[in-house]
């Protein structure tokens, strides 16, 4: 199917739908829809039914999020009314962002790409407020899944971390995620230490150290 889009290239954005055909919460049955951007307006190209996942284990959410994924390559930007945590962390390990939104899509979806396309597409984020200090001076710890699932629509970890990284007022950050972020591979090594250790709960904690500090 070819469409008229007015776009190069096209931009592409998914949501999840109920029945009604009402933005509704990942966790949630209903269809994955994609939609892209033409000049008639948003039209709807692809459908994947997506199951509830309450009764999921991370395993079986893992493999059905990656499965939707492969079904929509185009993908880079995904509606929904919440988000799960988990979730959240490995859609952004993949260099998706979520937005949280409620209602009929269509008429949200122009806003959506008003604010991917700006400059400033992202509202400021007091980011400190996520960061706790630790029991020595220089010491803090940072969770990712909360920052995430609570930082408004359309972060992602680089921006949450980045700016404290950049700084490297710290002695030691202890950071709790569900993946390693991709920010940290583009850490120069002879400036930070990573050491990452899994949780009992599926989940890791990921040290990092500036060097000569």
């Amino acid at each position: 199917m070819v469409f008229d889009t007015d776009m190069t290239p096209p931009l592409y954005i998914a949501a999840y739908l109920d029945n009604q055909g009402m933005i509704t919460a990942s966790g949630q049955p209903g269809v994955a829809t994609l939609f892209v951007k033409a000049r008639s307006g948003w039209q709807c190209c692809r459908e994947v039914p997506y199951p509830s996942t309450s009764s999921m284990s991370l395993a079986a959410l893992r493999q059905q999020t990656l499965t939707m994924l492969e079904v929509l390559p185009e993908c880079r930007h995904i509606v929904a009314r919440e988000i799960q945590g988990v979730l959240l962390a490995w859609l952004d390990g993949r260099g998706i962002t979520m937005w949280r939104c409620s209602g009929k899509p269509v008429p949200l979806l122009d806003r959506i790409a008003e604010r991917i396309h700006s400059s400033s597409q992202v509202t400021p984020l007091h980011t400190e407020t996520f960061f706790q200090p630790g029991i020595q001076t220089g010491d803090f710890h940072f969770n990712l899944i909360d920052a995430l699932a609570n930082s408004g629509e359309g972060h992602i970890s680089r921006r949450l971390l980045q700016p404290f990284l950049q700084q490297k007022q710290f002695r030691r950050l202890e950071v709790i995620c569900d993946h390693l972020p991709k920010c940290f591979a583009t850490l120069d090594a002879r400036e930070f230490s990573i050491v990452s250790e899994p949780r009992a709960d599926g989940t890791f904690c990921v040290v990092v150290m500036p060097q000569n500090v």
